[in-house]
């Protein structure tokens, strides 16, 4: 799980070099102070630059941010890009992990906290 509780709480994602498309999906569920109020969100957003670039907001007033899930994808055809994802407090950064990402290949965090990046190539059977 990871919880955005600040008003300076961001998740972003630094690319090291421009590849054609880094594309970032992130889900997140935003509650109010009373946890009465659940508003889902989500970002698409497409990376083309190395840049640093936020992929979750911060949360206003009380309100808190659980990220769901983040899926990043390198679409070019044949470069690789390393990328490292953060948590900034606004003052300091924390790396929650750094990958190179292989042409094809994409890396996912999923709602328990665990990162995912399966293999290049790997083949999913289907049950």
């Amino acid at each position: 799980m990871l919880l955005l509780t600040s008003t300076s709480d961001i998740v972003r994602i630094v690319t090291a070099s421009a590849v054609s498309t880094i594309t970032v999906d992130a889900a997140y569920m935003t509650t109010n102070a009373a946890g009465t109020t659940l508003t889902p969100g989500s970002l698409v957003t497409n990376i083309t630059t190395a840049t640093t670039t936020t992929i979750v907001a911060a949360p206003s007033g009380t309100d808190k941010i659980n990220v769901l899930g983040i899926a990043i994808t390198n679409n070019h055809a044949s470069s690789a890009c390393a990328i490292t994802v953060q948590k900034f407090n606004g003052t300091i950064s924390g790396d929650l992990m750094g990958v190179t990402l292989m042409a094809g290949e994409n890396l996912v965090l999923l709602e328990t906290g665990e990162w995912q990046k399966p293999e290049f190539n790997q083949k999913h059977a289907v049950t």
